[in-house]
């Protein structure tokens, strides 16, 4: 005997493929988009971890400098003295770098310092890390003002 029901389950089995496929499309969305924002978050991590090591060695510089018994600013100009070159090569060769190096692996990231000491008593230092995304590029800027706070 025959029943009028027999393609009826054909229907269901089309439902149910449509339903599944809707929710594995949903799930995959889902962890594209978690996906992309942990690469978002690390990228905006070592940036940041980057652009405070420049502000940390505009620091010693000052600091390396109060040491020696120099001028405070004299890694952040030209001074004609050879103790004061000394200083700045570091954060000349931080200017300079372009695409930074960790562990001998070249990065995406690219860092510039770059200083104003237009104000009397006071350096500003800005450092800025870039990096390339597929909608253009990322920025990350920290700045700091140096001050002579230690006069003698």
């Amino acid at each position: 005997m025959k029943t009028k029901n027999s393609g009826f389950a054909l229907i269901e089995v089309i439902i149910s493929i449509v339903v599944l496929a809707s929710v594995l499309s949903g799930a995959t969305s889902l962890i594209w988009a978690a996906a992309t924002a942990v690469e978002r978050n690390q990228n905006r991590l070592t940036g940041t971890y980057l652009a405070q090591e420049c502000l940390e060695l505009a620091r010693n510089a000052r600091d390396s400098a109060w040491r020696k018994h120099l001028p405070w600013d004299c890694g952040f100009d030209s001074s004609p003295l050879p103790a004061c070159s000394e200083l700045a090569i570091p954060i000349q060769s931080m200017a300079d770098e372009g695409l930074i190096e960790i562990l001998t692996y070249q990065t995406k990231f690219s860092r510039e310092i770059i200083f104003d000491t237009s104000v009397l008593e006071e350096i500003s230092v800005t450092c800025k890390v870039s990096w390339p995304r597929r909608s253009g590029t990322e920025h990350i800027y920290l700045n700091e003002i140096l001050t002579n706070w230690r006069k003698i």
